[in-house]
């Protein structure tokens, strides 16, 4: 028989998956343990009890199984004396001050938006919400709302708004993005280039044909109320349909405006519908304006007409709009492009009513005018009248009106030759077109200035703004050099809008001015869903397919000039909020089974996304929310905490100096749920045995969750704020200088009875729900004389463990029982044999608990 003593130095590596037992040969194997549970991993690889939960506040809301995530906790931090934990919740905020160590109080609940609106945050997504904080105000954001700005008014006050952007002093221009959704060659058409109530149409390029349907048709003469027909096949009894929407056009060579036109059919949406219009006057064309036809059940007139010429529109009309909802009043009132501004070359137009998916209605209150863009956009030709106009993207086809402003003189023609009503003539290219001037050009040459041209005529140079109802909002949200940087829209999900350097509400792209808004779109090949963006040495960027980021260049700042998105590493975020800790930024893949950490390697000059739970891979369970809090559990290194699907925590904590990193594991008689981190304090959401939410804090070395603090009158600690009658509650009570643990009570008339330790001198008393803490070594290996013992059948004899500010733990179930904090070895006897025996150091009650590790000895 032969004896082997086999030291546990340490537990610097927390944690790890069963799935190593057989990797007695590595360092990690020798400085880890099977469970870590409820223990802290300190910088000297010791394992400390953690610490308890501080109750702070009842929400009064039960745990739903349908709508597991009913709060989701953000850090609101104006300055180290003014903090504040954010709670957001289905249809309400709760904002809770730090007033000190010690207290925590709520201080503002609010249910509606300064309008009186109800709050757009719903329990479906709370998970999904992401924020950024600048002073007094936090940008909230989801693809489903618009922005939301939660402004603190005072120390204990706060309110909710609408983001809403800046805009010209004159209030005819708002400094949004925008984006073109359209297809290529849809044309937008506006009746007017100013005025309220402004019909706009929209149709694609080409001509639009029917088999069977002629473009025109002559009408006998009559004066009584008739059935015509269309090109011979339809009469009362018959029916055209048309393949697309199409206009009902009407000519003829002499006057017929004194009769009543109607036709009847069915619109773009296969609704019913009948329009009424007057007939034309001689060699003029008259056309249905409200509806576009798809199917024709009878044309009549009504009044004497001669030689009428009626006809299908030659209109390729497109579907944009959107048309949610039923048809009311000739409009589709619940439509989300209601409300929306599209830009007409650069000027606004607000919808005001969808009538179908190709006609809308607009208030323009600027006149239509396009500034060009380009420089010297005017060439003369010596000797001639014609001027050559470069527009880039201009979609005219020859004959429009147009209006010239704002021209300079060019080639020898004044500007009073060039300035004022032209008609567009020959197209020379998609960018240049000719106009006829007031006189013929001396000289050849480039100039003109800086020309508006005001007109009404089609074009394909137009765009809607970015954000919208029915567009989507942004999903992502921080701030990045001093802009407020927006990302992921649902029409847009790879899109970025940076603001304007130091202004906040301006996201004008205006001229690419260093200073000026940025947009980008991660044009990479995949349609990259971007879910956080994190403000670090550069702006990165995660998405639910892929890690990106946006350089910053030495001494160089942002630009629209040098912005770009690069593509780094494919694994995808899932929907927790990334974090910074030890130099990286760590975040849970997409498949929730595995954390990652984001570096920048100087070897690379790129971002690698190293998997850093591979050994302790069984902890990583569909984590909801993380936080990183910074020389918590009064110790200095930094941990990161995730909460799981199950309720259970994993703890993270790393330092790539020493070269170590460790996992463990927190449970509590519940469920944990949302956390977060103020400086080194962290705060926790928790659903109790009950399935009541609380809000709690890891603070102070007590053995208890949930637990409050009192004073101990009338031989009795009130517990009312925290616990209901007939609850089991476990009680510390101190008496200044000493905590004693006196075992279970429990609670009746809102307080807990302690009559039977009245003359014991204790003052104040901790009450909670104890833990237990627990460490579960690996299998205890070694080699011997004959090689491995690995898998042999064998005993551990006795163990001595190390502990520091230690009392009452149990090894292998056997109590070491210690009537006040011991920092010291203590040995214990053991029994039994296995093939993988083990040491399992535990405590249950709430006391104080470090060990810093063991030596076992082995019988082979």
């Amino acid at each position: 028989m032969q004896k082997v003593r086999i030291p546990q130095n340490s537990f610097q590596f927390g944690e790890v998956s069963d799935s190593l037992k057989m990797r007695t040969d590595t360092g990690v194997y020798t400085g880890s343990a099977q469970k870590v549970e409820n223990m802290i991993i300190t910088a000297e690889g010791s394992a400390k009890k953690r610490t308890g939960l501080k109750h702070i506040y009842d929400y009064s809301v039960n745990y739903d199984a349908s709508y597991p995530n009913q709060s989701h906790l953000f850090p609101f931090i104006f300055d180290n004396n003014e903090q504040y934990i954010i709670s957001i919740e289905h249809q309400k905020v709760r904002c809770f001050r730090i007033v000190d160590s010690t207290t925590t109080t709520l201080v503002a609940t609010i249910t509606s938006d300064i309008n009186s609106a109800t709050l757009p945050f719903d329990k479906v997504y709370l998970q999904q919400y992401t924020t950024a904080q600048m002073g007094d105000v936090m940008f909230i954001c989801h693809p489903l709302f618009a922005p939301r700005l939660l402004t603190r008014t005072s120390l204990t006050d706060f309110e909710i708004s609408t983001y809403t952007f800046d805009t010209r002093a004159d209030n005819k221009q708002i400094y949004q993005p925008y984006s073109k959704y359209q297809a290529v060659g849809v044309t937008l058409d506006p009746a007017a280039t100013s005025g309220s109530g402004v019909s706009v149409q929209l149709y694609s390029t080409g001509t639009a044909d029917d088999d069977g349907v002629a473009q025109e048709q002559t009408y006998t003469s009559g004066s009584t109320p008739s059935n015509l027909t269309l090109n011979g096949v339809l009469a009362s009894s018959n029916t055209v349909t048309l393949s697309i929407p199409r206009d009902i056009t009407f000519t003829s060579d002499t006057d017929n405006s004194g009769v009543t036109l109607t036709i009847t059919g069915e619109n773009a949406n296969g609704i019913a519908a009948q329009e009424n219009i007057t007939g034309p006057a001689a060699n003029a064309t008259v056309s249905t304006s409200f509806f576009k036809f798809t199917k024709i059940t009878a044309i009549t007139v009504s009044g004497y007409y001669t030689n009428i010429k009626a006809g299908v529109g030659s209109k390729l009309y497109a579907t944009y709009f959107d048309t949610t909802g039923t048809r009311t009043g000739g409009e589709f009132p619940d439509s989300t492009h209601k409300g929306v501004v599209l830009r007409y070359g650069g000027a606004e137009m607000d919808i005001v009513s969808v009538q179908s998916p190709n006609q809308i209605t607009v208030d323009i209150s600027e006149e239509l005018k396009i500034r060009l863009s380009v420089a010297n956009p005017l060439r003369s030709n010596d000797g001639s009248d014609k001027v050559e106009v470069t527009q880039l993207a201009h979609g005219y086809a020859g004959g429009e009106s147009i209006t010239i402003s704002d021209a300079s003189a060019v080639g020898g023609i004044n500007a009073s030759q060039i300035n004022g009503a032209r008609t567009v003539g020959t197209i020379i290219d998609d960018n240049t077109y000719e106009i006829t001037a007031g006189a013929a050009a001396n000289s050849s040459e480039d100039g003109g200035g800086f020309p508006k041209i005001a007109t009404h005529a089609a074009t394909v140079d137009w765009d809607e703004q970015a954000w919208s109802a029915k567009r989507g909002y942004p999903a992502a949200v921080a701030f990045h050099e001093n802009r407020l940087v927006f990302a992921g829209t649902l029409a847009e999900p790879d899109s970025i809008f940076m603001s304007e350097v130091g202004e906040y509400f301006n996201h004008d792209v205006g001229t690419a001015q260093d200073n000026q808004a940025i947009k980008l779109t991660a044009a990479t090949g995949d349609v990259h869903e971007i879910r956080y963006l994190i403000s670090s040495r550069d702006l990165q960027v995660f998405a639910g397919t892929g890690e990106l980021y946006i350089p910053t260049y030495l001494n160089q700042a942002i630009t629209p000039t040098n912005a770009q998105i690069r593509e780094q590493t494919p694994y995808g975020s899932s929907f927790v909020t990334p974090s910074l800790i030890d130099g990286s930024t760590i975040f849970v893949q997409a498949s929730g089974r595995i954390v990652r950490e984001y570096l920048f390697t100087d070897s690379e000059d790129a971002y690698a996304s190293t998997a850093i739970s591979t050994i302790s891979s069984h902890l990583i369970n569909s984590p909801k929310y993380m936080a990183v809090v910074h020389s918590g559990f009064n110790q200095p290194d930094s941990y990161a905490i995730m909460i799981m699907d199950d309720g259970d925590a994993a703890i993270f904590t790393s330092n790539r100096a020493e070269k170590r990193a460790s996992w463990s594991e927190f449970t509590t008689n519940g469920r944990f749920d949302s956390v977060v981190s103020i400086d080194d304090r962290l705060f926790v959401n928790v659903y109790d045995a009950n399935n009541k939410l609380k809000l709690c804090e890891f603070t102070g070395d007590i053995g208890l969750d949930s637990y409050i603090y009192g004073a101990i009158s009338g031989n009795a600690v009130t517990v009312s704020s925290a616990y209901a009658n007939s609850v089991t509650v476990d009680v510390i009570a101190t008496d200044g200088s000493t905590l004693s643990y006196l075992g279970e009570f429990t609670v009746g008339s809102g307080s807990v009875n302690l009559s039977a330790y009245s003359t014991a001198g204790f003052t104040h008393a901790y009450v909670g729900k104890k833990f237990t803490s627990k460490i579960v070594s690996n299998p205890i290996d070694a080699s011997g004389a004959a090689g491995p013992i690995t898998g042999m059948l064998r005993g551990i004899t006795n163990v001595v463990v190390d502990m520091k500010e230690t009392r009452s733990i149990k090894v292998n179930s056997k109590p070491i029982n210690l009537e006040s904090n011991f920092t010291g070895k203590k040995e214990v006897r053991l029994l039994g044999y296995s093939r993988d025996p083990q040491v399992t150091i535990e405590q249950n009650d709430p006391l104080d608990m470090q060990v810093n590790g063991f030596i076992s000895e082995v019988v082979i």
